[in-house]
């Protein structure tokens, strides 16, 4: 009789001979539905390898779970079907059976086209997902290639390579991310765009914005992850010196006037303004936002998403919103010559506007206002600030240290924003705090937080 805890002898068709130790055993032990669900068992592992064993070398689904769980190469062992029985057997008290489902991270919605031969491809997706959340990953790449379905993870605005899964597995995990966004899983021709939520078994909500496009080699995936939970929001952790904080205050207590964040999509603008609103939030306070989509849910304020289909745009919304009688206005973003003319008439008729523009620098955002055809008296009349940003990696304290174990990626871990502000002095003339977002990269660089190489990647050369 085997003891519960103690390690085990496995015997493989090829004659070798397995002993499982004793810390694996127990691992082992905790995932006992896991390795009963996909019918495999660890037999040994090193810092690279994982021994796998199985009664099928067919059995991918085991291989790819494994793979992605451990970050390992798989070797499978095949071993007879009795054996791989009886092993596991050792593992689970009888009354468990094979058929049970396993406790998977997400409580994932089932549908009524759900069957059995799709819990296998559930669960890798589960794993996707909670690897991604691990990480902190902002987006999910599913990229068909010739015969792999390569994975990415964007980690601190850079893509970072994920084990591969088959490429026989590419169409069934795109087909099963548009089912859970409600799209039609029959075109495949076209892109398309959805959402979907997951919740965890700790009930935070996360987020997943879907965008499909065929290519040459099947249909590409992209998931936008947001975790929708409470978020510090706090300027000094935003990278702004204590001018800048000082400024930026200074504006948002204006009563009336617009404020522009400028800057590429993923540069920081949207944690800029909620930030601003956290701090403007009060019961005296009358806040309303239009968003593509609403990223954080801050309690207090009134948020509206944007549904362009039903004709629910930043227009009609900001129309609406004038006359709801707010104090402060958020649009999420200004698009077109009605919307920041709007904006701007908004902002001089006693509202404080908040919004974001497409500028590569806080200077540039006049001159983008004047093609939008707003006046130049207007602009020079409402505006108040312009915030110019972006995002660079930090230097990883393993540099310091010297570890060479740390789990940071090319010696980076985390991110710090960077600013230019744009804003009137006492002549009525706009000026810079920086000449450049290079100058401002500069500080952050002289200081260590991070270096050259990194500001070159975001900015380029200056």
């Amino acid at each position: 009789m085997i003891v519960e805890n103690s390690p085990l002898k496995i015997l493989a068709l090829t004659g070798e001979s397995f002993e499982i130790p004793s810390h694996l055993w127990q691992k082992n032990q905790q995932q006992q539905r896991f390795l009963l669900r996909y019918f495999a068992l660890p037999l040994q592992e090193d810092e690279k390898q994982l021994w796998l064993g199985v009664d099928s070398l067919a059995n991918l689904s085991a291989c790819e779970a494994f793979s992605f769980l451990t970050n390992k190469h798989i070797e499978p062992v095949l071993l007879s079907t009795n054996e791989l029985k009886r092993a596991l057997q050792q593992l689970v008290p009888k009354k468990l059976q094979v058929e049970e489902n396993i406790p998977t991270f997400y409580q994932t919605p089932q549908s009524d086209t759900d069957s059995a031969s799709d819990e296998p491809l559930i669960q890798l997706l589960n794993q996707v997902f909670e690897s991604a959340l691990q990480q902190q990953a902002s987006d999910i790449h599913f990229e068909p290639q010739q015969h792999t379905l390569q994975i990415r993870f964007r980690i601190d605005g850079v893509l970072q390579v994920q084990p591969a899964f088959a490429g026989i597995l590419a169409t069934r995990l795109i087909s099963r991310l548009k089912l859970l966004a409600k799209l039609d899983i029959s075109e495949t021709r076209l892109p398309q765009d959805g959402c979907f939520q997951f919740q965890t078994t700790f009930s935070d909500t996360l987020d997943f914005r879907l965008s499909t496009l065929p290519t040459h080699l099947g249909e590409k995936a992209v998931l936008r992850l947001q975790q929708n939970k409470p978020v510090h929001l706090s300027f000094a952790e935003l990278g702004m010196t204590a001018i800048q904080q000082t400024q930026f205050q200074q504006a948002l207590m204006q009563p009336q006037g617009l404020i522009l964040v400028t800057g590429p999509t993923g540069s920081g603008k949207s944690i800029s303004l909620y930030t601003a609103l956290a701090w403007l939030n009060t019961m005296e306070k009358h806040i309303l936002t239009a968003e593509d989509p609403i990223e954080i849910t801050l309690a207090g304020i009134i948020q509206t998403q944007v549904n362009t289909q039903i004709g629910l745009d930043f227009k009609r919304l900001l129309r609406t919103f004038l006359r709801q009688d707010p104090d402060i206005i958020m649009l999420g973003e200004i698009r077109d010559e009605e919307s920041a003319l709007m904006a701007l008439r908004a902002a001089q008729t006693g509202h404080l506007v908040l919004s974001t523009l497409h500028t590569n620098d806080a200077l540039s955002a006049l001159t983008r206002l004047q093609q939008l055809g707003v006046p130049l008296h207007e602009i020079e009349q409402s505006l108040l600030l312009v915030i110019a940003q972006r995002l660079l990696r930090r230097c990883c304290d393993c540099r310091a240290d010297g570890r060479t174990n740390c789990a940071c990626y090319q010696g980076y871990k985390g991110r710090i924003g960077i600013y230019q502000f744009l804003q009137k002095d006492k002549k009525g003339h706009f000026v810079t705090d920086f000449r450049s977002l290079h100058e401002s990269a500069k500080e952050k660089v002289d200081l260590g937080i991070t270096d050259e190489n990194e500001v070159q990647r975001v900015l380029g050369e200056e």
